[in-house]
Order: structure tokens, then C-alpha cells, then sequence
């Protein structure tokens, strides 16, 4: 595939974190972003605006990325916080995975948030980066991944339901930005190997 215009894609430099792991398209790879890095991943936000205007009303705030590496549930440290950037064979930062260990227990994880740049979507490397991480967690001993989507995010509750997560419950309306929705907690059970 052909490099986007580095106007489009923020392309990462000198970075050299431990955590990575390849995608099935050799492309692409993933790697755990620092919060030395919310330059490139605020970018990736302000592309993804769709996203937050479905979620919170707005685009993105100027702080977003920032504030992804510091939003942690009750009871988890940033230790257990890790923030997965996809990148391209360039070095593009394409897309974000981010993930709390052993939530809402000591056998789980749960994403917080999957999100690909729009050239980059429908042409499954939202599934592969998705499979990749799971085969990671398969190595880190976790047995299930949970998520929430909001009810208003029809694509994305089908594009999970397409991996195998299940509903689990209904969480009641919560305030996001400028709207409230109500999300589908799902779950999936991590397939070894």
C-alpha cells in the first residue's frame, strides 16, 4: 500500500518500547505508545473526528491524548494501563488499542478504546490488529477481554460481534462529552495460540 502524505499520518520517531507485537500483515505492527507520545496519537484523534463526534458531541479537545494516557477505572494504577499505536511501514501511526490489565478482574482485560484513522478502515486491519493483541494477552495468561460499546455505534457493535464478543449487560445511560448513551458490555473468552 502507498504511504499517506505525512500531512495526513504523524510518523513516529525514535521510539523504542519493549511491547510490541506484529499483526498477520506484516505491514503493519503494534507497539505500546509512552505519554511522550500524545503528539502523534492527538493527531490520530483529530482524523478520527467521527468518532468523537458519535461519542461526545465534539471533536476532539486539545487535551484528548493527553488525557488517554491519565484515564484509569477505580482501583487500577498506570501500571496496568497500556496504549497500543498501529503502525504502518513507514512508521505512521494508523490506529490506537487501549487496554487496562486484569479488569474487572484478576483473569481480564478491557479495552477502552479501538480506533483506526478512516482510510485505514473496512479492510480488516481492525480485526488483525484486534487478533494480534489477543494473541498477546493469550501470553500475558488473561482469559477474557471485555469492552463497552455505545448503543449509538451500530459499526462497532458489529465489527465485535463479527470477532465473537458476546452481550454481557446493558450498562444505564452515562454522560460522554455533550450526550449520555447507554453502552453493550461484551465479552470475549482469549483463544490460546
Amino acid at each position: 500500500s502507498q504511504p499517506l502524505p505525512n500531512s495526513t499520518l504523524v510518523k513516529l520517531k525514535g521510539m523504542n518500547n519493549s511491547i510490541q507485537f506484529e499483526l498477520q500483515n506484516s505491514e503493519y505492527i503494534a507497539k505500546k505508545l509512552n505519554p511522550s507520545d500524545a503528539t502523534i496519537l492527538q493527531h490520530l484523534y483529530e482524523q478520527c473526528t467521527d468518532y468523537t463526534l458519535l461519542s461526545d458531541g465534539h471533536p476532539p479537545v486539545a487535551s484528548a491524548a493527553a488525557d488517554e494516557f491519565l484515564a484509569l477505572p477505580l482501583g487500577k494504577n498506570i501500571e496496568d494501563k497500556f496504549i497500543f499505536g498501529l503502525f504502518n511501514s513507514h512508521n505512521f501511526l494508523i490506529g490506537v488499542l487501549e487496554t487496562i490489565r486484569h479488569y474487572p478482574d484478576e483473569k481480564s482485560w478491557w479495552i477502552g478504546l479501538m480506533m483506526l484513522a478512516p482510510e485505514y478502515r473496512a479492510k480488516g486491519n481492525g480485526s488483525q490488529f484486534y487478533k494480534a493483541y489477543e494473541k498477546w494477552l493469550a501470553q500475558q495468561e488473561a482469559q477474557f477481554v471485555f469492552l463497552a460499546v455505545l448503543e449509538e455505534n451500530q459499526l462497532g457493535f458489529a465489527f465485535w460481534q463479527k470477532l465473537g464478543f458476546e452481550v454481557v449487560r446493558i450498562a444505564p445511560p452515562q454522560q460522554f462529552g455533550n450526550k449520555v448513551h447507554r453502552r453493550y458490555v461484551m465479552q470475549r473468552q482469549v483463544i490460546e495460540g
